[in-house]
């Protein structure tokens, strides 16, 4: 066999399918194999491969250990007297290896050799041709030099700018997106080095072959297009810190102890000042919305300031309070669930202008003449009240008119809804089809999600993967909306998979086929006849959960100091013992409590048996309130909130309910969940008792 191609694919799968058919052409006359190396990709290349190219070898990994790793897996199959290590995301040219394989037949010192690339634009991607960045050839890069003055020798011997594109050279090192290297030098110098987990490993392996005695060439007589950085624009890490630390890596493994000092300076300098830059632009785009509300609260509070009539407080007593109520409303909208999600919700941001003025009104009353007067908060508020909602609506009318481009930088950070939509059937299509002919509505269709695996585009649109991989598709898509399409799935289905996703921040809707029921509550819109209905469930929100965990602590609290004595006194006098038990929990997972039997194993009433639960209800394994309280052998259940020691179901009486009834009062229980309805099923079962 002349050559072995080992591609290491993660999420790419349309570049994968399309590297592959350009490898087909240019392979044809060759005798090869193509060794497809998946890092636990979730848009099913692996299916793919396996359904479209059945010749291709597949390892699939189910994680993510690097490139390096994944690339010595592919090489340690490999039986080609040439070896490459080609991603994904290329395009070969139909005589790149008979070009590239007649180049090693007549050179026989060279080791390995990469071809010239290509990026997208036509332009030579920098990266197929370059020196060891010692410290005389890293500096001028690191500080900007090379940019500056691409064809001066000294600044510029990291990418050899200052050479002829289409001159064949011997250089230090190529790029791992084309790597071509004998056999005879695997067996020689290994595999890839591991401790590098994205970037480096290629320049690492380059300059072990250089010093095994090879020679490294850069061949232009041939080339291929690189889209540079599908992989890794998915990937969960920062692909500059990922390259720093790679180069930091490389640096200390092979240069001096002098040049490592020189380097690590400025590669210390690189790392943090990235970090600084990462960790500000990640957070402005997490609360771009909470930002603006904190601008318009100032902006507000200011305007109110300037308006009231007089006297006026001094400016230092402005600040103070500019600090203390920009936390306070900002705090009440974050507690509220203004900013749970990305969306504009101009009703949100109403409740929270008026609750925060309530507030303020009580912090107002406690602490008079120091934090506020009166007249400033009066003002303040009708301020806020107009402009915190006002400045959505606004937005929402100009986007809807198109006065604001929807592919414009300010629409794609304030407005873009990015959608995933779950369900590939029928009606899929057409919703998909509805939102593309209404771009003013922000709608930016990624692509579907559905229970199996689709092999083809659906109305043009790719189909990411299936929902049990919903929360990575989703991460790496950076969606921000989903819609479910009642075709497709059920109620039952629809809350599983809201379940399985609810520490994602995500907005979710659905489409009903039947309006006799109505999953979750909150606004309707209407695109044309589609009414996207929000799923707003309360038991997920940061204020009920809240509310729900005191209210449980603060009842096993009092349970246990005033009842422990009269419980444990019972079961002295009736001769019952302690019973260890397996309970099943919150998402499946197997808690162990104790609970009340007669040691003749006979049982007694339920509200003294599992009391001993409430030290569980502490531990946070079960609830006062929640869903059926079942044992270990029912491991068919799923429970979508905690276990209670009494629930909605529990407090009906005599009545008994069935599996669907049980199922209803869960959905009911999750949906209108708050706790004022965590007291009112207390006060019932202690009735009942």
């Amino acid at each position: 066999m002349q050559i072995s191609i080992v591609i290491v694919s993660y999420n790419v799968k349309e570049f994968l399918q399309q590297c592959i058919l350009s490898l087909k052409k240019s392979l044809e006359s060759i005798e090869h194999e193509i060794i497809v190396v998946d890092n636990d990709s979730v848009d099913g290349s692996d299916i793919l491969i396996r359904h479209d190219f059945p010749e291709v070898k597949l390892i699939k990994n189910n994680f993510n250990g690097g490139f390096a790793k994944a690339c010595n897996q592919g090489l340690q199959i490999a039986k080609g007297k040439y070896l490459l290590l080609l991603n994904p995301d290329t395009m070969i040219q139909e005589d790149t290896f008979l070009k590239m394989i007649e180049f090693f037949e007549s050179n026989s010192e060279a080791g390995a050799a990469g071809c010239k690339i290509l990026n997208a634009d036509g332009t030579l991607q920098l990266a197929c041709r370059r020196s060891f960045p010692t410290p005389l050839v890293a500096i001028p890069k690191m500080i900007g030099l090379t940019r500056l003055f691409p064809k001066v020798k000294l600044f510029s011997k990291y990418n050899l700018t200052y050479e002829d594109p289409d001159k064949l050279l011997e250089v230090d090192a190529i790029s791992g997106s084309f790597l071509m290297f004998r056999r005879t030098v695997f067996k020689q110098i290994g595999g890839l080095d591991e401790s590098f987990f994205m970037y480096g490993e290629d320049l690492d392996y380059c300059y072990r072959i250089k010093n095994a005695g090879w020679k490294i060439f850069y061949v232009p007589f041939t080339k291929i297009i690189h889209y540079k950085g599908e992989s890794t624009k998915l990937a969960s890490f920062d692909n500059f810190l990922t390259f720093y630390k790679a180069m930091d890596i490389f640096v200390k493994k092979h240069f001096s102890r002098s040049s490592k000092l020189l380097l690590d300076i400025f590669l210390r300098i690189g790392i943090v000042t990235r970090g600084i830059i990462t960790f500000a632009n990640r957070f402005i785009m997490r609360h771009i919305i909470m930002l603006v509300d904190g601008i318009v609260i100032l902006f507000a509070i200011l305007l109110a300031h300037h308006l009231q009539p007089k006297p006026l407080p001094t400016y230092q007593t402005l600040i103070s309070m500019l600090l203390f109520y920009l936390l306070l409303w900002l705090g009440t909208g974050y507690a509220i669930g203004l900013y749970d999600r990305r969306e504009l919700s101009y009703s949100k941001a109403t409740v929270v202008s008026i609750t925060g003025f309530f507030m303020s009104l009580i912090f107002n009353y406690l602490f008079q003449g120091i934090i506020y007067t009166p007249g400033l908060l009066l003002f303040s508020f009708f301020i806020v009240t107009l402009f915190l909602p006002g400045w959505r609506i606004l937005l929402l009318i100009l986007q809807r008119k198109r006065i604001i481009p929807p592919a414009s930088p300010f629409s794609k950070a304030l407005l873009s809804r990015r959608t995933i939509l779950i369900g590939a059937g029928p009606e899929g299509e057409r919703i998909a089809k509805k939102l593309q002919s209404h771009i003013e509505h922000g709608f930016e269709i990624l692509g579907f999600v559905d229970k199996e695996y689709h092999f083809t585009r659906i109305v043009g649109l790719p189909f990411l993967g299936v929902t049990a991989d919903l929360a990575e598709i989703i991460r790496i898509n950076t969606a921000t909306e989903l819609i479910f399409t009642s075709d497709r799935f059920s109620n039952d289905n629809i809350l599983t998979i809201m379940d399985l996703i609810k520490d994602v921040k995500i907005n979710m809707k659905i489409v009903p086929q039947h309006l006799d029921f109505i999953l979750g509550k909150s606004s309707v819109e209407k695109i044309e006849d589609i009414p996207l209905i929000n799923l707003d469930y309360n038991i997920y929100h940061f204020v009920n959960r809240s509310s729900k965990r005191f209210l449980d602590i603060f009842i096993a609290g009092l349970g246990s100091l005033f009842f422990s004595p009269f419980v444990v006194l019972y079961a002295l006098l009736t001769g019952c013992k302690l019973q260890k038990q397996k309970f099943i929990g919150q998402d499946s997972k197997i808690f162990s409590s104790f609970i009340i039997k007669k040691k003749n194993g006979q049982g007694i009433r339920k509200n003294l048996m599992y009391f001993p639960l409430i030290w569980s209800v502490f531990l946070g394994d079960a609830s006062m309130v929640g869903s059926e309280l079942l044992t270990a052998e029912h491991n068919d259940k799923y429970l979508r909130c905690k276990p209670g020691i009494t629930g909605l179901f529990q407090v009906q009486g005599n009545h008994m309910p069935d599996e669907i009834d049980k199922q209803n009062y869960e959905y009911y229980y999750i949906q209108n969940h708050s706790l004022f309805l965590d007291i009112e099923i207390l006060l019932k079962a202690i009735l009942r008792i």
